[in-house]
């Protein structure tokens, strides 16, 4: 196959990334694709492929004057200060590594109930989702479930989950990061809590865009604007930040609405699980219509 053919059939406009199957390898959700300003970007992050490449390719004038236009510095002015910017990222990290106690899930590890594929099983079931896809990892020295965090292929970060209530904080970071955690290939983005919801939300066939953090910064905003749509859910005790959220997102031109869940979605009670799934059907079949044309 023509790789570089593969990647120009599929139209990527400025800004715009595709997630899904490796057409080298074939493993399900490991090719990134990304028109990043005019360069084409393609990598597969599967440990037994090597696929990966780039290309400049122009850009329209369209897309120029667009570009220009996100990066107004005084865009972000709603929600810019010193105290909840001083730690963000404007580049990735040049280089980001795990400890080397943080050990990658591995299917044929052994069974027993305190082996890491054990515990990590576990910990999938109980919020339905799948090990291997999500390419998780376990924190032997601290007991956690550790999520990596992607750009464009690449490991940048990782967010851990405590399973032992004795082991604090309950979520911890790896790197700095400031982009957050996306899963999903949908033009219609779902902001939660954190990232155990966004892998959920990406089950239910949406993307799934956890914060990892508690204030929106420009990073996010710049992410958020290649969707067509963008949902606002975060935990029911959170509603005054998922307003919050919702008008800065507004205001920086992101079509966004706030949504009011009953549950954590992580949980997914049947209203809140209903209630999402309805409307990702609903933005699939009408985003072109004068309503979500507004």
């Amino acid at each position: 196959m023509n790789i570089l053919s593969y990647v120009e059939d599929l139209d990527l406009s400025d800004g715009q990334k595709h997630r899904g199957k490796c057409p080298e390898c074939g493993r399900s959700n490991t090719f990134t694709a990304t028109n990043q300003m005019g360069k084409l970007v393609w990598n597969c992050y599967a440990n037994s492929c090597s696929l990966s490449g780039a290309k400049n390719i122009p850009m329209s004038v369209d897309e120029i004057r667009k570009r220009m236009k996100d990066f107004k510095v005084e865009e972000f002015n709603v929600f810019y200060t010193e105290e909840n910017n001083k730690n963000i990222n404007v580049k990735l990290p040049e280089v980001f590594s795990l400890p080397e106690w943080v050990k990658p899930y591995t299917p044929y590890d052994s069974d027993l109930d305190d082996s890491p594929k054990a515990i990590v099983d576990k910990f999938c079931e109980r919020y339905g989702l799948w090990a291997e896809d999500l390419e998780l990892h376990y924190d032997i020295k601290e007991s956690r479930i550790v999520f990596p965090v992607q750009d464009d292929g690449k490991l940048v970060d990782a967010v851990g989950r405590s399973i032992d209530d004795s082991v604090v904080p309950k979520w911890k970071r790896y790197g700095t990061y400031a982009e957050g955690f996306i899963r999903g290939q949908h033009q219609l983005a779902i902001v939660v809590e954190d990232v155990v919801s966004a892998c959920v939300i990406e089950t239910l066939g949406a993307t799934g865009v956890a914060i990892l953090g508690t204030t929106l910064n420009a990073n996010h905003i710049e992410a958020l604007r290649g969707f067509k749509r963008v949902i606002v859910a975060l935990d029911p005790d959170a509603a005054t930040k998922t307003i919050a959220y919702t008008r800065v997102l507004k205001a920086n031109g992101v079509k966004a609405v706030a949504l009011k869940l009953l549950d954590d979605i992580k949980y997914r009670r049947e209203e809140d699980i209903a209630f999402i799934t309805n409307t990702i059907k609903e933005f699939n079949g009408t985003f072109t219509t004068k309503e979500f044309a507004k």
